[in-house]
């Protein structure tokens, strides 16, 4: 596999209290195409920063993000960790929302919306509004708006943290199969170390703020993932042993 995007030498700075606050400290990692890569670290250590950076939602940091040759932004989606739905448009006008920058027409983009409509079980919603929604349809609708335009990379910071741990389970096995059948690359934050073992193919551990890579795991434990099993508790415990203080 190749990079799809690498970082070299990224370092960020708040202004906090008229004083320069390093946040980043010399990030460096190659995240490959199709895989699912996640970021965890302890409670502010920068996780959700990194994600905003690689995605080009945040401007301000040193250092270079390169994206691989045929990359640009357009081919990314992002999944928010609160749903970021607009109230005033309905489960379908949501969905099809990234499809506009598409340039494609109507028929087609009205298409597609149907199929991630049938993927997510929302037919039977579309034309409801986010306020009459529970909180796994709210993400299941930010998932398929994403998913829509068929992004090379989807960015996801937390996107399960507001739900319920049934309701979360759920998605990610829902998210699992469609990355299997899709694979797009998955670049995901969580704080759960549990969740981060289900998906990923590797883990870039952080360190506490100023924010290092401690260590880049790489996950071999066979898909699916057993999370009873001895094996996925001995890396959870690997992982707790890096990421504690």
């Amino acid at each position: 596999m190749s990079a799809i995007i690498t970082l070299k030498n990224v370092t960020k700075h708040y202004l906090e209290d008229d004083k320069n606050l390093l946040v980043l400290d010399d990030i460096n990692l190659e995240i490959e195409a199709g895989e699912f890569f996640i970021l965890v670290g302890p409670s502010g250590s920068g996780k959700s920063t990194i994600l905003r950076i690689i995605s080009g939602l945040e401007k301000d940091y040193k250092g270079e993000v390169i994206l691989s040759k045929d990359m640009t932004v357009s081919d990314t989606s992002f999944v928010f960790q609160q749903f970021a739905l607009l109230p005033w448009m309905t489960v379908f006008e949501n969905i099809e929302l990234g499809l506009f920058s598409k340039r494609m027409d109507e028929k087609t983009r009205h298409a597609i919306v149907a199929q991630e409509l049938k993927q997510f079980g929302l037919e039977k919603f579309a034309h409801s509004y986010p306020k009459d929604l529970s909180g796994g349809m709210r993400q299941r609708v930010g998932i398929a708006r994403a998913l829509a335009p068929q992004p090379k990379i989807i960015f996801m910071d937390e996107p399960f943290s507001e739900l319920d741990s049934f309701t979360a389970e759920e998605l990610r096995k829902e998210l699992l199969q469609i990355w299997v059948e899709r694979k797009p690359t998955i670049i995901m934050v969580t704080h759960i170390i549990a969740e981060a073992l289900e998906l990923a193919d590797r883990i870039a551990v952080l360190t506490a703020r100023p924010a290092r890579v401690e260590r880049v795991v790489k996950n071999n434990l066979p898909r699916p993932r057993m999370t009873r099993s001895t094996d996925f508790f001995h890396l959870e415990d690997q992982l707790y042993q890096l990421i504690r203080p």
